[in-house]
């Protein structure tokens, strides 16, 4: 009961953010400027700040990474077998295809935060971003099938991986951030997570 009070608050933002698309007018494009300043602005500054700031056990980290991957690939194996009664055409299942294994890391990341705090978020953060790459190999490479993109191309311009690649190797090979620094990473993040989980919505 109690951690359902703490996550009252988050999926309230998502429920807000579904109803100020439904009954209040904003000009058009948005909802999607808002997510676009979510996704390459303020969620890879909340991923950086977390993962250099913190102390992260690899090998506390392999369980959970491996474990992420297996239901990752479990999703996309299960939509692959499912491809015989979708009656889909080659684009428009891979296209669908990613609703099987894909993920929301604005969630994830904000109920993993409002439960464990700063080492949830880092958790989070550093799982999300492990598991990035495999997620965008699987859809990227699908849609890569028909020509639409290249797998390696998008892979490294996905900010999320980029913001946790740069704050791992932070973390290990950086000085401590300076609290003026941190500060402003600080304010983005808390922005992050209350604009995506309104997007969200």
């Amino acid at each position: 009961m109690q951690s359902l009070l703490l996550l009252l608050p988050d999926f309230s933002l998502i429920l807000i953010g579904a109803l100020l698309r439904r009954y209040v007018v904003f000009p058009d494009g948005f909802w999607p400027g808002v997510e676009k300043l979510v996704y390459f602005v303020l969620f890879p500054a909340l991923l950086f700040n977390a993962l250099a700031n913190v102390r992260i056990d690899a090998a506390a980290m392999f369980p959970l990474v491996a474990a992420g991957l297996c239901v990752l690939v479990s999703g996309f194996l299960l939509g692959l077998a499912g491809r015989p009664l979708m009656g889909l055409g080659p684009m428009a299942f891979a296209s669908r295809l990613q609703c099987a294994y894909r993920f929301n890391t604005y969630i994830g990341i904000a109920l993993a935060g409002k439960l464990h705090g700063t080492l949830g978020v880092a958790v989070m953060g550093g799982l999300a971003g492990a598991m990035v790459p495999f997620a965008n190999l699987m859809a990227v490479g699908m849609l890569a099938r028909h020509g639409q993109v290249g797998v390696l191309r998008e892979i490294s311009r996905n900010p999320l991986v980029i913001a946790t690649l740069c704050g791992l190797l932070y973390n290990v090979f950086g000085p401590e951030l300076g609290a003026s620094v941190s500060a402003v990473l600080n304010r983005l993040g808390g922005a992050a997570v209350t604009l995506g989980l309104l997007a969200v919505g």
